[in-house]
């Protein structure tokens, strides 16, 4: 396991594991690979979206030696994104704007939660939630936004 390794596995089951936003509003649903990205090139983005972002990759060394084990964790930021206007109804409720965001928000927190044990079996060792932002809005884009603060963990072995 590495960095990459990490923040892809968060990334992949969220495009798994969450609905995608266009459904809500009456559309067809997105393949998770054109709403949700980690660090990676989007040409042509299209609202709602979700992108993860590292923060910071700090370690604690365990053992001692020329082959010592570390700790390393994996801190980012999960941003949804929604243009203003956007809308969905979801159990019977209509959701934009900042409570689309919001909504979202605390959808992502659940999920990544709710799929610890398949978490650990890829690798990543412990998922942690930090911290949810408050709603921002944008208007020179006309993007509400906001992120779930995470951190991963997963463990090496120096040789």
């Amino acid at each position: 396991m590495d960095t990459i390794t990490a923040i892809n596995t968060v990334r992949d089951s969220l495009r798994t594991n969450l609905t995608d936003p266009y459904t809500y509003a009456g559309a067809t649903a997105r393949d998770g690979s054109l709403w949700i990205f980690a660090d990676e090139p989007n040409v042509m983005p299209k609202y709602p979206q979700i992108e993860i972002k590292k923060v910071d990759n700090p370690s604690t060394i365990l053992t001692i030696g020329p082959n010592y084990a570390e700790r390393e964790y994996v801190y980012m930021n999960v941003w949804f994104y929604s243009k203003n206007g956007f809308k969905g109804t979801i159990s019977a409720t209509e959701y934009k704007n900042a409570a689309l965001v919001e909504y979202y928000l605390s959808l992502i927190k659940t999920t990544l939660k709710s799929q610890a044990s398949t978490l650990f079996t890829a690798g990543v060792k412990c998922y942690a939630h930090l911290n949810t932002t408050t709603v921002g809005y944008d208007a020179e884009t006309q993007l509400y936004f906001g992120a779930v603060s995470i951190r991963v963990e997963f463990y090496t072995v120096c040789s």
